[in-house]
C-alpha cells in the first residue's frame, strides 16, 4: 500500500475536482468541493513495483536539429501527470540544459522542448514517475549547417574534371546532399576524411552549372555556387607555320569559334623581355587573323584563352630568329688538293637550320661542318679542281648576308681518282683515273706493292682530255701500297692503300628458323676474305640487326623477329653480295596466350574461364587455386593451326596462379594472376520501406565475393537518383539515398558486370503526407459499437507492414482487428469506456501525419431529459437535458409543432447539463427531437401536449414573429440583402427593422408587405464588416440580440504567387482575405480531372493563407478560389506545369494533356520532343479497358524537331499509354490517361416544378457514374442576371451535390460542364417560387395509376393562409375524396394532398385557396392501368431477354385498355451506353425494334405515359454469336478483289429458314453494286465488279437479319505489276553514316499501286523518305544511323520489287581521329638500320581513303603502301630513304590530318648524330656531311 496525496484528471464530460487519500486505502471524492454521498470509499492501491506504466516514444528517438532551435521530442505517458515527468537534458560540453515540459491536451501526450545550442550530440534521459523510457536515452543532434565551408569552386571546361572541397568537420552530423544542375550531372565525391571531401565533376555542356549543396536538407551558405563552363574545343587554333618566324615581319594566324553565343576570346604574344601588341580582326563566321611582329631573337610564347580559359595547343612558343645576324668569316684562296677552310657564327641569330652548299662547276662538294661551341662552326672540304667554287649559305630558308661566297682554287698538279685506290677485289682487273696531266706517259709511274712486297703489274693507258687509265689486277687477298707519281714527284694523297678483299672466301653458316621475339643468330667467318666493309640488313633494314666479334674474322649476327613472316637476310661485303645471299629464315609465332575469356584478369567462380595459347607444340598448363592446390584442367587443341584452348573452372574466390610453359618455358608474362569472384556471394540486406525527403540506408557485404567492381543505380520511373555510398571497411558498404517520389524503386546491384542474387531489387518508398485516416474510430463512436478506421493511400499494398494501437482513457490496450487490399487499411475496434481512445497508426513503423488520434467514445443511453410536461399556450417551458454521463459530443434539440418550429434557449448549468426553455404559441402537440452526434437519443421526440383553458385568443408577442433568409446571415458588397419577416397572425402591430453598418451609422431599409401577409425586407451594405441588424415589434426587439450580418467582398481577395511550377516538387502562393471580410475560404486545384492535394494555413491568424501543394502531373492544374462560394477575381486561375527535368538535347520525352486526360470519341492529341528523329524510331502502343489496341497516328511537326500523336479513344475508361524509343521507355511511360464524355453526366433529384423556394436551399445531384474522370465547373445565373454562389459538395462515389440559396423567385440558369463539355441538360433552368404565393406540385397533379394512392402538395405562407386550400377531384363523372394533412415536415403552410382514382382516363384537380385558385389550377391528371400493357406473342419479359449483335428483334405490345399515353423506353448497356428503341405507334399494336451494337449485358426500360412498366428495366443479354442466322457464306470475293476484275461468292441458306438474301457492298466513297441470283433451293450465288480500290464492307441480311459474321470486310486492290518497278542508284549497294543514301525508283510501267520502303540495320532502323516526283518516279533518301550490313525492302503493292530485299553496306562516317598511325617509319634513326615501315590502322574510322604524303630529300625515297587483302583495315606503309634529312610523314583520312600527323622524322648516317640530335635537337642538316639538301614529296593513298 503507498499513500496517495493529491491529483486530478477529467472523465469527459465529468470534472472530478479533487479526490484526496485521507488514510491508506481510502479516498475522498469532492465535485464542486462538496462531499459526495457514500464518500470516502475505500479502494486498494497498488504499489508501483507491480505496475508497468504504458511509456513510449512518438516519433524518432534520434532526431537532427539545427543550432539555435528548439528540438521537440514527444512521449505518451496516458494516466500521469505533468509533475511525474522528469527530463536531464547533457549537451556535448557536458552542460546541462532546461527542458521546457508541455502538456499536449491533457491526454497523456508530453511535449519536450528546450533549445539545441550547440554542435554535437545532446542526451536526453526522460523518466516518468521513476520509470525510464523503454527506448533508452533520446539523442538529438545538432548541426550548423552555416559552418560547412566550399573553396576552390573554379571555372571549369567541356570535358575536364572540375572539383571543388567541402569542410563539414564543424557543421555536426548529418546528410551532405550534392547536386550538380539538379542532379543532371553526375559528380563524384572522394572522403578525404575528418568531414572534409573532395567533389569533382565533368561538365559536358556549356552552360553555368549550379551547385547546389544540402546539410541535412538546409542549404548551405552561398548556394547555388555557379561555375562558368567553356567550350575550348570550340576554337580552332593554326599555329603549325610559326615553329620558327623571322623578326621585323608579320606573324599571322588564324583561329575558327564554333559558337554564335557571347564570349571571351583573348590573345597574347610574351617575347624574351616583354609582350607584344596582338590585332585580332575577323568574326565567329569567317573566324579570327592574329597578327604580331617579332622584334627580338628568341622564344615567343602565344597563348589563346576562350572564356579564361586556355585553347588546346596554346600556349604556344614560337621561335623567332635573324638572319642577318649570321656572321660568315674571311673566305681565303684555296689550292687544289689542299684543306679549304672557314667560319660561320650563328650565336646571335636564334635557333633555326643553317644549310651550307658548295659547288664547283655544277657538282655538289662533299663538306665537312665542326661545331665550335655557341652555334660557331668550321667549315671545311678539299677541292680537287682548280676553279671558282660557290658557297651558299641558308639560315631557316633566308640566304645569309653575303651569300653566295666564290672561293677561287688554283692548280697544276694533276688529279688521280677512282675506287680501286681503296679497295678492290682479288683476281680481278680494277684500275683508276689519273686526269690534268699536261705531260706524257713517260711522266707517270705507277708502282703497286702487294702484302707480302711483291709488285703487282700496273698498266697506264691514254684515255683522252690529259687523262690516263692505270689497270692492276691483285692476285692475294690484303692490303696494296699504290704509288703514282708525276714528274718523279708523288701526286697529292699517294701512296694510296688499297684493300684487296675476296668475297667468295666468305662463310655464312645461316639459320632457317626463328621464333617471334626470340633472338636469331648466324655466324660469318671473313678470314680469307681480307680487309673490307660487311653490312648485313634484315627484311630491307627494317629488322634490327647487332654483331658480336666471336674471335679474329668471324662475326656473330644476331635479330629479334616482331613478326611470323619469311625474314630475308642480305650479306654484303665491299658492296657486293655475299654467295648465297640472300639468306632466308622462317619465322613462326612465339608461344603466348592470346585471347582470354576473363574480364581485367577476373573470372567468375563455377564458370569456365578459357584462354588460348598460341604455340607449335602442346603446352603446359598449371593453375593454382588460392589455397595453392592444382585445378583440372582442360587443354583443346583448336582447329586454327598452334593454337590451343585451355579451360578451367575455378571453385574457390581468390587469386589464382596460372602457368604456362611449350617446351619446359614460360610463356610470355607467365605465371599469370587470375582474381575469381562469386557474385551470388554479394549479400544485400536491411532494405526497408522509405519514406519521401528521409534518407533510406541499405548494407552491401560483398566480404565473400572476391576482388571486383560494385555498381549500385538507384532508379524510379526509369529516372536515377543519387546514392552515397560509405565504405565501412572489409568490403562492405552502407548506401544511402533520398527519393523523391512516392513509387517503387529499383535498386540494382551488379559485381563485375553480373547482377547479384535478387537484382535489381525493390525498395517501396511512401509518402507519410498522402496517408489520409478517417472513420468513425478517429472521431467519435458509440459505445459498444463496432468503430471503424480506414487508412487510405495509394501506396499501400498488401505487403505494407501497419500497425493500429488504441488506448482507453484508464491506459488500457484495447483489441484492434485490421485488413488490408490495395490502397486500403481498415481497422476496426469496440470500446468499452466512455472517455477520450488515443488511436496511434504507423505505417512502416512511421507515424502518420496526426497520429496520435484522439476519438471520443459517447453512450447516448447515458442522456436524461427531465421536466417535459404539459404546457399552456403563450407560457414559458423549461425542461432539463443531462448528457454528463455521456460523454463529449455535439447535442442538437429541435422543438417543432406541425404549424412549424419553434426557438428554444438553451442555457448551460455546467458541462453537459443544460436547461432547455421554448414557448409554445398554439394549444397544438409540440415535439422535442433530440440527437446526440447525429444519433437520436432513446424515447426522441419527447411529446409536450399544450392547452389554453381559458379559451381566450391574447394578443401576439414578440416571440411568435420570425425572420429568415440569406440577409440575416451573410451578405456580399454590391449585392442586394433580402430577408422575409412572417408575423403568423394578421393582428400583429407595427414591424419595423433597424440596421446599422460596422461604423455603427444607421443604413435604409426597404420594408414592405407582400399580399400573403409576410413582410419583405432589403438593404444594400456599401462597407465591408459585420451589420447590426435589430427586427422591431411594436418598438420593441423580437430577439435578445440583433443579428449579426457578416458582409464580404470577394473582389478583395487577393491571390499572389501562382507562377509556373514543377512536376512534383511542392510549391505554394498566398491568399489575402485581410480587407475582403470575415468569411469563409475554400480552395481547390484540379489536374487533368484529378484533385490535387493542398495544404491551407492561416500561418499568422492575420487572414493571409499560405497554400502549399504539389502538382502532380506536366499539364495546366486550374486553381479554384472561393470565398462564401464565390469566385474571387481571376478564378479558376491557370498554373504552367512543366516536366522537373527540363529537355537536354539528349532527353526524350512525352508532353501534353492527351497523355492524362481525353474525350470519349473525340481526338487526342500529345507530342514526342524526339529532338529530331524520325517517327520510325519510336512506338506508341495505347491499350484501353480489357487491354483493347487504340489505333495511333504519329507525324512529324513541322519544326522538324517534335512528333505529334493523334489518337482517338472510343469509350470512357483509362487508357495506357506506352512511348518507347528503340524499345526503352521515355520517361513518365507508361502514361494513364482517363477518358471521360460528359453526356454521360445525369441529374438527379431535380426539384420539382414549385417545390423550390426563396430562402431556402435547392439542391440537386449531379451522377457521373459511366461519365469517366473529369471535373464540374458549375455557375448559376440569377433572375436579374446577377452570379449566385454554387456550392458544390461531395455526395458519395460518383455523385456530387449542386446547392444555392435563393434570396429572390424567378429562374436560375445553371451552366454544367464536365471538363471541357456541357453536360446534355446544361444549361439547366430551375424556377424558384415566391413562398408567399400559393404553389402546388408533385406527380398526382399528372400522372397517377388507377386503384393505386397517388398524392400532391399545396403550400403557402403568410397570414392570409393561415386557412386549410379547398381540393376537389374529378375522375370522370365521379368525385374522388380527397384527404388533406399538414405536411410530414412539420413546416408551416404546407399540406399533403392525396387520392385514389378508380378509373382509367382523365382526373379534374381544382384547387382554392383563400378563395382564389392556386396557379394553373385546375389541373388535368392522366390514369392509366399498367397492368394492362401486354405483350404479344413469345416475348416475356419477366425471363432474360436474348438479342444479337447489330441484329434488330421486334417486340410487340398491346396497350389499348391501359388508358391514354405512349410507349417510350431504351436499352442501355453494361457501360451505360444509351441504344435508341425505333417503337411504331401506326398500327392496331404497339411495335418495338431493339438493335444492340456490342455483346454483354443490356438493360431495357420501358415507360408507358410517363410510368415504368413493373419490372422494368429488364434484364438482356446481347450475344456476338448468337446475332448471326445459320447462313453459309463462301468464295474468294468475300476477302479480296481487283479493280476490274469480276469477284464471286455463294449463299447458302438452306438451314436458316425462310428468307431471302440482301446484299449490299460499300465503301467510304463509293457502293458497288452486288448481283444476286438464285441457283436452288436457298442456294444463291453472287457476283460484283469493283472499280475503285480501297476498303470495303459486305453485308448480308437473311429475313431482315444479319448474317453471323457480317459485315465482311473486303480490299479491293488495283491492276499493277511490281516486277515492272525498276531500281536503280548507288543507295542500293553502300552508303555512310548520317549521310543520305539515294537511289531512284520507276514505276511508270508498273501501273497504279502503292509504293513503299522499309530499311533496317543491324539494331536500328534507318529513315526512309520517298519524293514523288508526280510522273510515276521517286527518289529514295535512306539515312542510316548505324554502320554495318542493311537489308532495304522496296515493295510495291505490296509486293517486293525486282531485286528487293536489297543488301545495303553501310560504313561509318569518316572520323580520323579514329586511325591509329605506329611504327618504327616515324620514329628517328640511323639510315644504315632506319626500318621506314609503319602501320597505319583505320578499323572504326568510318569510311574514308588513307592518303600517305613524305616530304624529304629529293630522289631519297618512294612511298609504298599495301595490304593483305580487300577487306583488311590495317594497312602497311613504307618509303625505304636512301639518304639522311629532315622527312616529314603527312597521313590524311578522308582529307583530314590523322592523329600525330604530321610526323617528323630525323634521320642520321650514324648513331652518334642521332644521339646528338636527340641530346641537343640538331637535325641533320647541322650534322657534318649533310649541308645542303634538295627537298621533295612523293604520295600514296588508297581506299580500305
Amino acid at each position: 500500500m503507498v499513500p496517495v496525496e493529491c491529483f486530478e484528471f477529467m472523465r469527459l464530460q465529468n470534472r472530478i475536482t479533487q479526490i484526496s487519500c485521507q488514510q491508506p486505502g481510502k479516498i475522498s471524492i469532492f465535485l464542486s468541493c462538496t462531499r459526495q454521498t457514500g464518500s470516502p470509499w475505500e479502494v486498494t492501491i497498488m504499489s508501483g513495483g507491480s505496475y508497468s506504466p504504458k511509456l513510449s516514444i512518438l516519433g524518432d528517438a534520434v532526431k537532427l536539429v539545427p543550432v539555435d532551435s528548439v528540438a521537440i521530442f514527444q512521449i505518451s505517458a496516458i494516466g500521469f501527470h505533468r509533475d511525474d515527468v522528469q527530463v536531464n537534458i547533457l549537451s556535448p560540453t557536458k552542460r546541462n540544459i532546461q527542458a521546457k515540459i508541455i502538456n499536449e491536451g491533457g491526454n497523456g501526450i508530453f511535449r519536450i522542448e528546450f533549445i539545441v545550442v550547440e554542435v554535437g550530440t545532446h542526451l536526453v534521459d526522460v523518466s516518468v514517475a521513476g520509470h525510464k523510457l523503454g527506448t533508452g536515452t533520446l539523442l538529438a543532434k545538432g548541426y550548423n549547417s552555416a559552418l560547412i565551408r566550399v573553396t576552390d569552386v573554379s571555372d571549369a571546361v567541356v570535358g575536364q574534371p572540375c572539383q571543388f572541397r567541402v569542410d563539414a568537420s564543424d557543421a555536426g552530423e548529418g546528410q551532405l546532399e550534392i547536386s550538380i544542375n539538379e542532379g543532371e550531372v553526375p559528380n563524384h565525391v572522394t572522403v578525404v576524411g575528418g568531414g572534409r571531401c573532395l567533389v569533382s565533376f565533368t561538365p559536358e555542356h556549356v552552360k553555368p552549372h549550379m551547385i547546389d549543396i544540402k546539410f541535412n536538407s538546409e542549404t548551405v551558405i552561398g548556394c547555388p555556387f555557379v561555375c562558368s563552363v567553356s567550350d575550348t574545343s570550340r576554337v580552332s587554333v593554326n599555329l603549325s607555320r610559326l615553329e620558327l618566324i623571322p623578326v621585323n615581319q608579320v606573324a599571322k594566324f588564324h583561329m575558327m569559334v564554333d559558337n554564335s553565343a557571347s564570349a571571351e576570346l583573348s590573345v597574347s604574344v610574351t617575347g624574351p623581355h616583354t609582350e607584344l601588341p596582338v590585332k585580332v580582326t575577323g568574326n565567329v563566321n569567317i573566324g579570327f587573323t592574329a597578327e604580331f611582329t617579332p622584334l627580338q631573337v628568341g622564344a615567343h610564347s602565344i597563348s589563346v584563352e576562350y572564356n579564361g580559359h586556355a585553347v588546346n595547343g596554346t600556349p604556344y612558343v614560337a621561335k623567332a630568329y635573324d638572319s642577318s645576324k649570321v656572321i660568315v668569316g674571311h673566305v681565303p684562296k684555296g689550292h687544289v688538293g689542299n684543306t679549304f677552310q672557314f667560319t660561320v657564327d650563328a650565336s646571335e641569330a636564334g635557333e633555326g637550320n643553317l644549310e651550307i652548299t658548295i659547288s664547283a662547276r655544277g657538282a655538289n662538294i662533299p663538306t665537312q661542318v665542326h661545331p665550335q661551341g655557341n652555334a660557331k662552326f668550321a667549315v671545311s672540304f678539299l677541292p680537287l679542281q682548280p676553279t671558282d667554287h660557290v658557297i651558299t649559305i641558308h639560315f631557316n630558308k633566308e640566304p645569309v648576308p653575303g651569300s653566295p661566297f666564290i672561293a677561287h682554287v688554283e692548280g697544276d698538279l694533276p688529279l688521280v681518282s677512282g675506287s680501286s685506290l681503296t679497295s678492290a677485289p682479288v683476281s680481278t682487273t680494277s684500275h683508276f683515273t689519273m686526269s690534268n696531266v699536261s705531260g706524257s706517259l713517260d711522266d707517270i709511274e705507277v708502282n703497286v706493292e702487294g702484302p707480302n712486297g711483291s709488285a703487282v703489274p700496273a698498266q697506264v693507258k691514254e684515255s683522252g682530255s690529259q687523262s690516263y687509265k692505270i689497270e692492276f689486277c691483285p692476285k692475294i687477298v690484303g692490303e696494296h701500297k699504290i704509288a703514282v707519281s708525276y714528274l718523279r714527284t708523288p701526286v697529292a694523297g699517294s701512296p694510296f692503300s688499297c684493300k684487296v678483299y675476296d668475297i667468295k672466301a666468305i662463310k655464312v653458316k645461316s639459320v632457317p628458323k626463328g621464333t617471334v621475339g626470340q633472338q636469331v643468330t648466324f655466324v660469318v667467318e671473313t678470314s680469307q676474305a681480307g680487309p673490307g666493309n660487311l653490312e648485313v640488313t634484315v627484311n630491307g633494314g627494317r629488322v634490327p640487326t647487332s654483331a658480336q666479334a666471336q674471335g679474329p674474322h668471324t662475326y656473330a649476327i644476331s635479330f629479334t623477329p616482331r613478326q611470323p613472316t619469311l625474314h630475308t637476310v642480305h650479306l654484303r661485303f665491299n658492296n657486293h653480295d655475299v654467295p648465297g645471299s640472300p639468306f632466308t629464315c622462317s619465322v613462326s609465332e612465339a608461344a603466348r596466350v592470346v585471347v582470354w575469356s576473363a574480364t581485367e584478369d577476373k573470372v567468375a567462380v563455377g564458370k569456365i574461364a578459357s584462354f588460348a595459347v598460341q604455340c607449335e607444340s602442346s603446352p603446359e598448363v598449371q593453375v593454382l587455386a588460392p589455397l595453392r592446390h592444382s585445378l583440372p584442367v582442360t587443354v583443346i587443341p583448336a582447329t586454327q593451326s598452334s593454337t590451343h584452348n585451355v579451360q578451367f573452372t575455378p571453385i574457390d574466390v581468390g587469386d589464382h596462379s596460372v602457368e604456362v610453359k611449350v617446351d619446359g618455358i614460360h610463356v610470355e608474362g607467365s605465371p599469370f594472376l587470375v582474381k575469381a569472384y562469386d557474385a551470388s556471394k554479394v549479400r544485400v540486406t536491411d532494405i526497408n520501406t522509405g519514406f519521401v525527403g528521409k534518407p533510406v540506408n541499405f548494407n552491401i557485404n560483398a566480404s565473400e565475393a572476391g576482388a571486383g567492381n560494385l555498381e549500385i543505380i538507384v532508379s524510379v520511373n526509369g529516372v536515377n537518383v543519387p546514392n552515397y555510398v560509405q565504405s565501412e571497411g572489409n568490403a562492405k558498404f552502407r548506401v544511402n539515398f533520398k527519393p523523391r517520389d512516392a513509387a517503387p524503386h529499383s535498386l540494382s546491384v551488379r559485381f563485375n558486370g553480373e547482377p547479384i542474387p535478387g537484382s535489381p531489387l525493390t525498395c517501396r518508398v511512401l509518402d507519410i503526407d498522402q496517408v489520409a485516416v478517417n472513420g468513425t474510430g478517429v472521431r467519435y463512436c458509440a459505445i459498444k459499437k463496432t468503430a471503424d478506421i480506414k487508412i487510405e493511400s495509394p501506396d499501400i499494398s498488401n505487403d505494407t507492414n501497419f500497425k493500429v494501437n488504441v488506448f482507453s482513457p484508464s491506459g488500457k490496450s484495447v483489441d484492434v482487428k485490421t485488413s488490408i487490399m490495395a490502397n486500403v487499411i481498415g481497422a476496426y475496434y469496440t470500446p468499452n469506456e466512455i472517455g477520450r481512445h488515443m488511436v496511434e497508426v504507423f505505417i512502416e513503423e512511421q507515424p502518420v501525419d496526426g497520429s496520435p488520434f484522439a476519438c471520443n467514445v459517447y453512450n447516448i443511453n447515458n442522456i436524461k431529459v427531465t421536466g417535459l410536461d404539459n404546457a399552456k399556450a403563450g407560457k414559458p417551458v423549461t425542461f432539463s437535458v443531462d448528457a454528463t454521463e455521456a460523454g463529449e459530443g455535439t447535442l442538437e434539440l429541435v422543438v417543432s409543432s406541425q404549424r412549424g418550429t419553434v426557438k428554444a434557449e438553451v442555457v448551460a448549468c455546467s458541462r453537459g447539463l443544460y436547461d432547455v426553455t421554448f414557448v409554445p404559441h398554439n394549444p397544438i402537440p409540440h415535439f422535442v427531437n433530440i440527437t446526440f452526434n447525429d444519433e437520436i437519443v432513446p424515447g426522441s421526440p419527447y411529446s409536450c401536449n399544450v392547452v389554453d383553458l381559458n379559451g381566450v385568443k391574447k394578443g401576439v408577442s414578440s416571440s411568435l414573429i420570425t425572420a429568415y433568409g440569406e440577409g440575416l446571415q451573410r451578405v456580399k458588397l454590391g449585392y442586394p440583402a433580402r430577408f422575409d419577416i412572417n408575423p403568423h397572425i394578421a393582428d400583429h402591430g407595427s414591424i419595423s427593422v433597424l440596421i446599422k453598418d460596422p461604423d455603427n451609422k444607421t443604413i435604409p431599409v426597404n420594408l414592405h408587405k407582400h399580399e400573403s401577409g409576410l413582410y419583405r425586407v432589403i438593404y444594400r451594405p456599401s462597407i465591408v464588416g459585420v451589420y447590426m441588424v435589430t427586427i422591431m415589434h411594436r418598438n420593441q426587439p423580437i430577439t435578445k440580440h440583433p443579428w449579426k450580418v457578416q458582409v464580404i467582398d470577394s473582389e478583395l481577395v487577393i491571390v499572389s504567387g501562382l507562377n509556373e511550377a514543377i512536376c512534383n516538387k511542392p510549391t505554394s502562393f498566398k491568399v489575402d482575405t485581410r480587407n475582403a471580410g470575415k468569411g469563409e475560404l475554400s480552395i481547390v486545384i484540379k489536374a487533368a480531372g484529378r484533385d490535387v492535394k493542398l495544404k491551407s494555413s492561416d500561418v499568422e491568424s492575420n487572414g493571409i493563407y499560405q497554400v502549399a501543394y504539389q502538382p502532380i502531373i506536366p499539364v495546366p492544374h486550374y486553381v479554384h478560389v472561393k470565398y462564401n462560394n464565390f469566385n474571387v477575381n481571376g478564378s479558376p486561375f491557370v498554373v504552367n506545369v512543366r516536366e522537373q527535368n527540363p529537355s537536354t538535347s539528349a532527353e526524350l520525352r512525352a508532353v501534353g494533356l492527351g497523355l492524362y486526360q481525353g474525350i470519349s470519341n473525340k481526338m487526342s492529341t500529345f507530342i514526342i520532343d524526339s529532338a529530331g528523329k524520325s517517327s520510325h524510331e519510336f512506338d506508341v502502343v495505347i491499350t484501353g479497358m480489357q487491354h483493347t489496341a487504340v489505333p495511333a497516328q504519329c507525324y512529324q511537326h513541322k519544326n522538324g524537331m517534335n512528333l505529334i500523336v493523334e489518337f482517338t479513344p472510343p469509350k470512357v475508361g483509362q487508357y495506357n499509354i506506352d512511348v518507347t524509343h528503340f524499345g526503352k521507355h521515355l520517361k513518365g511511360s507508361p502514361f494513364t490517361s482517363y477518358v471521360y464524355d460528359a453526356s454521360n453526366v445525369k441529374i438527379d433529384n431535380l426539384p420539382e416544378k414549385y417545390s423550390a423556394v426563396v430562402h431556402k436551399p435547392v439542391s440537386f445531384k449531379l451522377s457521373r457514374k459511366n461519365a469517366g474522370l473529369a471535373d464540374f465547373t458549375v455557375t448559376c445565373l440569377g433572375p436579374e442576371n446577377e452570379d449566385v454562389p454554387v456550392d458544390l459538395k461531395f455526395f458519395s462515389e460518383n455523385v456530387d451535390v449542386v446547392q444555392i440559396y435563393p434570396t429572390i423567385p424567378g429562374d436560375f440558369i445553371f451552366n454544367i460542364l464536365y471538363g471541357k463539355d456541357h453536360i446534355k441538360e446544361s444549361p439547366l433552368k430551375v424556377h424558384v417560387s415566391d413562398p408567399g404565393i400559393p404553389r402546388a406540385w408533385g406527380s398526382g397533379l399528372v400522372k397517377a395509376l388507377k386503384d393505386v394512392p397517388t398524392k400532391f402538395y399545396v403550400s403557402a405562407l403568410g397570414t392570409s393562409y393561415h386557412t386549410v386550400p379547398v381540393v376537389t377531384v374529378r375522375n370522370g363523372a365521379e368525385m374522388v375524396p380527397v384527404t388533406i394533412n399538414q405536411s410530414s415536415n412539420g413546416h408551416e403552410g404546407d399540406y399533403e394532398v392525396s387520392f385514389t382514382p378508380n378509373h382509367i382516363g382523365f382526373c379534374d384537380i381544382n384547387i382554392i385557396w383563400n378563395g382564389k385558385h392556386v396557379s394553373e389550377s385546375p389541373y388535368s391528371c392522366t390514369v392509366v392501368d399498367l397492368t394492362k400493357v401486354l405483350t404479344i406473342g413469345e416475348s416475356n419479359l419477366n425471363s432474360r431477354l436474348v438479342l444479337g449483335v447489330n441484329a434488330p428483334t421486334t417486340l410487340a405490345f398491346d396497350t389499348s385498355i391501359a388508358g391514354p399515353g405512349e410507349l417510350e423506353g431504351h436499352l442501355e448497356s453494361q457501360g451505360g451506353t444509351i441504344v435508341p428503341i425505333i417503337i411504331d405507334h401506326s398500327g392496331d399494336n404497339v411495335k418495338c425494334v431493339l438493335t444492340p451494337h456490342v455483346s454483354g449485358p443490356h438493360a431495357l426500360y420501358l415507360n408507358f405515359a410517363g410510368m415504368p412498366l413493373p419490372g422494368s428495366p429488364y434484364p438482356a443479354l446481347v450475344e456476338s454469336g448468337a446475332a448471326g442466322v445459320r447462313v453459309i457464306l463462301a468464295g474468294s470475293g468475300l476477302t479480296t478483289a481487283t479493280c476490274g476484275q469480276r469477284a464471286e461468292f455463294t449463299i447458302d441458306g438452306t438451314q436458316a429458314g425462310p428468307g431471302n438474301p440482301v446484299v449490299t457492298l460499300a465503301g467510304s466513297r463509293h457502293e458497288i453494286p452486288v448481283n444476286v441470283e438464285k441457283t436452288g433451293d436457298n442456294l444463291y450465288s453472287a457476283n460484283y465488279t469493283p472499280v475503285s480500290p480501297g476498303a470495303y464492307l459486305l453485308n448480308v441480311l437473311w429475313g431482315h437479319r444479319q448474317v453471323k459474321g457480317c459485315p465482311l470486310k473486303i480490299n479491293v486492290t488495283g491492276v499493277c505489276d511490281a516486277s515492272k518497278v525498276l531500281c536503280t542508284g548507288d543507295g542500293l549497294g553502300i552508303g555512310t553514316v548520317g549521310k543520305d543514301i539515294r537511289s531512284f525508283i520507276d514505276t511508270r510501267r508498273a501501273g497504279p499501286g502503292e509504293l513503299s520502303a522499309h530499311c533496317i540495320g543491324p539494331h536500328k532502323v534507318a529513315y526512309c523518305e520517298l519524293y514523288d516526283h508526280g510522273d510515276g518516279t521517286f527518289t529514295l533518301n535512306v539515312k542510316p544511323q548505324e554502320s554495318g550490313r542493311h537489308t532495304l525492302t522496296v515493295k510495291y503493292a505490296g509486293e517486293d520489287v525486282p531485286g528487293s530485299p536489297f543488301t545495303v553496306r553501310v560504313s561509318g562516317a569518316p572520323d580520323a581521329s579514329k586511325v591509329r598511325v605506329y611504327g618504327p617509319g616515324i620514329e628517328h634513326g640511323v639510315l644504315a638500320i632506319f626500318q621506314s615501315r609503319f602501320i597505319c590502322d583505320t578499323r572504326g574510322a568510318g569510311a574514308g581513303q588513307l592518303t600517305v604524303r613524305v616530304r624529304g630529300p629529293k630522289g631519297a625515297f618512294r612511298v609504298e603502301m599495301q595490304r593483305e587483302n580487300q577487306k583488311d583495315r590495317t594497312i602497311l606503309c613504307k618509303f625505304d630513304p636512301t639518304e639522311p634529312g629532315d622527312y616529314r610523314v603527312e597521313v590524311k583520312w578522308a582529307g583530314e590530318h590523322v592523329p600525330g600527323s604530321p610526323f617528323m622524322v630525323m634521320i642520321f648516317d650514324t648513331q652518334e648524330e642521332l644521339n646528338r640530335f636527340l641530346q641537343g635537337n640538331h637535325s641533320p642538316a647541322n650534322s657534318d656531311l649533310y649541308s645542303s639538301v634538295n627537298y621533295s614529296s612523293s604520295y600514296a593513298h588508297i581506299t580500305p
